[in-house]
Parts: C-alpha cells; sequence; structure tokens
C-alpha cells in the first residue's frame, strides 16, 4: 500500500455516535477508521476523506434543528479542524432521497438540518479548514418516494459544494427485483442522469459518491447472457467510465466490500 495512495478515503459515521473517526468500529460492513486511514495506512501522503455522515432520517434531523445535538456538532467541528486528510468531503444525509433511509417523510426538515450542520461548521471552522472542507449534496440516483422531487431536498447553492450520487444496479439494462412489483428500486440510467444534470444547472462539480459492480464479475448471470453482455469489463465498469467522461464527474469512490461485488 505503500507505493500507492488515493486522493481520498471513505468512511462512514453518524452524527449522534461518531463511531468510526477516531477509534475502529464496525457498523456491520467491516471496520471504519478514519484516523486509521490517513495516518497509519497512508502516513505521509496527502489523502484526503469523504465521510458518510448518517443523520438518521427526520427523527434525527429533527434533533439538530432543535439543538439537540449540538454538542455532537461540536465533536465533529473539532474532527474536522484537527484532521490530518489534506481534504474532507462531508456526506451530509448521504442519500437523502433512499425513501428506506426516512427522510422523505419531511424533506424540508432534511434541507434544515443540512443548512444547520454547515452553518455550524462555516461558524467555527478555522479558514484554512474551511477551504478543504467540502459539504456534499448525495442522492441515491434512483426511484424517490411519490411525487417528490430533487428540488424538494435541495439546501441551496450556498449549502452545497458538490454533488453526488450513487452508481450501483442502474447501468444494467434488466431490472433488479428490487421492489414491490410497480416500481423497480434498483433504478436506471435514467435517474442517475437526472441528477448529474441538476448539477450542471446548479453549476456544482460531481462525484460517484458510492458504487460498486452489483453483479459486475458474475459470467454466469442469467440475464447477462440473455441481454447479450458478457464481457464483465463492459458491463459495468466500461458503463461507468463512459458516465464519467460525458459528464466531467470529478472523483469516483468504489466500496470493495466483496459481498456487495457479487450480488446482482
Amino acid at each position: 500500500m505503500q507505493s500507492f495512495a488515493p486522493a481520498a478515503a471513505m468512511v462512514y459515521t453518524d452524527l449522534e455516535t461518531l463511531r468510526g473517526l477516531v477509534k475502529p468500529t464496525d457498523y456491520g460492513s467491516g471496520i471504519e477508521y478514519a484516523d486509521g486511514l490517513v495516518n497509519s495506512l497512508f502516513p505521509g501522503s496527502e489523502v484526503g476523506l469523504q465521510i458518510g455522515l448518517w443523520l438518521n432520517g427526520t427523527y434525527g434531523c429533527e434533533a439538530i434543528i432543535d439543538d439537540r445535538m449540538n454538542n455532537h456538532l461540536e465533536k465533529l467541528r473539532d474532527y474536522l479542524q484537527f484532521t490530518n486528510a489534506t481534504a474532507v468531503f462531508l456526506r451530509v444525509g448521504y442519500e437523502f432521497d433512499n425513501p428506506f433511509f426516512g427522510y422523505s417523510d419531511n424533506p424540508a426538515t432534511y434541507i434544515a438540518a443540512f443548512q444547520k450542520i454547515v452553518k455550524y461548521m462555516k461558524n467555527g471552522l478555522s479558514p484554512e479548514q474551511l477551504e478543504k472542507t467540502q459539504f456534499v449534496w448525495h442522492s441515491w440516483a434512483a426511484p424517490r418516494q411519490e411525487n417528490l422531487t430533487l428540488m424538494d431536498f435541495y439546501p441551496g447553492n450556498e449549502f452545497v459544494d458538490w454533488i453526488g450520487i450513487s452508481v450501483f444496479r442502474q447501468v444494467f439494462p434488466w431490472k433488479s427485483n428490487w421492489g414491490n412489483g410497480y416500481i423497480d428500486w434498483g433504478g436506471s440510467m435514467v435517474e442517475v442522469e437526472e441528477v448529474l444534470e441538476f448539477a450542471q444547472q446548479h453549476n456544482k462539480p460531481t462525484m460517484i459518491a458510492e458504487s460498486t459492480p452489483f453483479g459486475g464479475i458474475n459470467l454466469n448471470s442469467t440475464d447477462s447472457v440473455n441481454y447479450g453482455e458478457i464481457d464483465p469489463w463492459e458491463r459495468w465498469f466500461g458503463k461507468v467510465i463512459d458516465l464519467i467522461e460525458r459528464y466531467d464527474v470529478s472523483q469516483t469512490a468504489v466500496l470493495d466490500n466483496p459481498e456487495d461485488a457479487r450480488n446482482p
């Protein structure tokens, strides 16, 4: 690993506990340890952090708005102030429009919580650290709850530095078999391109904040054979690279959980 250092390494934490920043923890998908990545795995390298910050749906957002999480915000701000990461990309309430994550019942509450977090950091971070800290609005780029739009969740240009998307099953032409018979929650390129075009309209740089080739290495998939997509590279990686080039995506993060990589 000493011969390679990524531009940024990704970790997850939640505002209530902030686990996985200064001490290792496991939320169920592997070890999260921000300081370990920056200070031990890539020592002396110019490595940034991309942090997925879980807010716990509308319930958590209400606690933020009502000042019940101010102590936690202060601890997060202290971490951002003193981290050795060369840059921090903070995904505030990542995948906000994922109907299973609890924000869709009250998007206005999510917006208010996002805005408060950004204001809190901007009011307390030093100018040098604030310049290194980027606030990311991260859509799951798949079907939203009925009648909700991206604008229903948007905190405003002054609060958003980057716009992120998730890319998993959307590049495949077949259904994901994850849905209720009416909606394929795995999504399609329609939702992916909608978010990227939204970013262009708002003059925001973009990142693929989460991605992995679901089924992309499975040569024996019935769907891949039926659709004539038998090249494991072109089936997922080639399409994602094309997407990056077409929309000038500036940053890509790939999840390394092997179970995710195998499951179609």
